[in-house]
């Protein structure tokens, strides 16, 4: 009885380490997911501006004669899967990893040539053993996420498709939605998609004002696509990272709130189970006690 006693306080005692554990992760989730939700909403400013521009521009200047809005008629689909580097997030690496590869297999099922480029610990490992070729993996990307990484897989993927061989590049990730709810998207790259500010604008015409207006651009509207569209890809391929990070800090966050819930109730039961045992012991000793002082009167 003794022994199950001792066994239990030292069960007891190390489920509450680990409470504590879980929750120091929960608050550390929460100051990321705080941090990445801040540079979510300081960066689409600046994306939507970029856009903006680049719509602006497309007005005046001969698109087919982009490199990097052009479809090629041929060559393979390149995908870059955004997970995370570590664990302990619940379902979330499972989840995007699973709908990557179904993705990934069905491309290869219609004929397609799929490339795959990583982002993420956890996204080239599982690959690698599920024995699917990985062209590169950019890992410890997303616990140290900077603007500067960004840029650079950005700059990385366009000099990919200017050179020939890939015909479009896809980033499958978990878009941070709201609070309560994340979704597994699959959004493409290349070729850069010129879209309106407002849905029905036209080209030329500014969205903040009533009136069309008629913009002089110096030293050209083609050079000027030219030169924001490296930045507008950069302000992308950074948006998509940062959802991916608030996903996965909202997934841990979740996911250690839980253990920690989970962790009180099984310590409340243990001291319950102790407290009975304690019990049944004190009332065995006093059993057994006016049982001896009964045998003794006699």
């Amino acid at each position: 009885m003794a022994g199950n006693l001792i066994a239990l306080r030292r069960r007891i005692k190390s489920v509450k380490n680990t409470q504590k554990l879980t929750r120091a992760m929960k608050t550390v989730a929460a100051a990321k997911l705080r941090r990445a939700t801040t540079e979510l909403k300081k960066s689409r400013p600046y994306r939507d501006k970029i856009a903006s521009f680049l719509w602006q521009a497309a007005a005046g200047a001969d698109l087919a004669a982009q490199p990097l809005l052009r479809q090629p008629e041929q060559g393979a689909v390149l995908l870059v899967v955004v997970a995370g580097d570590k664990g302990l997030c619940g379902a979330f690496n499972s989840h995007v990893l699973k709908k990557s590869e179904a993705h990934y297999r069905e491309l290869t099922a219609s004929g397609e040539t799929v490339s795959l480029i990583t982002v993420g610990s956890k996204a080239s490992r599982y690959f690698s053993k599920k024995g699917i070729a990985v062209e590169k993996a950019h890992n410890g990307v997303i616990s140290r996420l900077q603007f500067a990484d960004a840029d650079s897989l950005a700059a990385e993927l366009q000099e990919l498709f200017l050179n020939g061989g890939i015909k479009s590049v896809e980033f499958a990730f978990n878009e941070f939605v709201s609070a309560s709810r994340q979704q597994f998207s699959i959004r493409p790259l290349f070729p850069v998609v010129l879209e309106p500010p407002d849905e029905g604008a036209e080209p030329g015409k500014d969205t903040e004002a009533s009136e069309e207006v008629d913009y002089i651009l110096e030293p050209g509207a083609a050079a000027l696509i030219r030169s924001l569209l490296p930045r507008h890809i950069s302000a992308l391929v950074y948006q998509v990272l940062l959802q991916s990070m608030a996903a996965e800090q909202m997934a841990r966050m979740v996911a250690m709130d839980l253990a920690t819930r989970n962790a009180s109730d099984m310590i409340r039961a243990l001291t319950l189970l102790m407290n009975k045992m304690r019990q049944a012991a004190i009332t065995k000793e006093l059993l057994e006690i006016i049982t001896a002082t009964e045998a003794l009167n006699k």
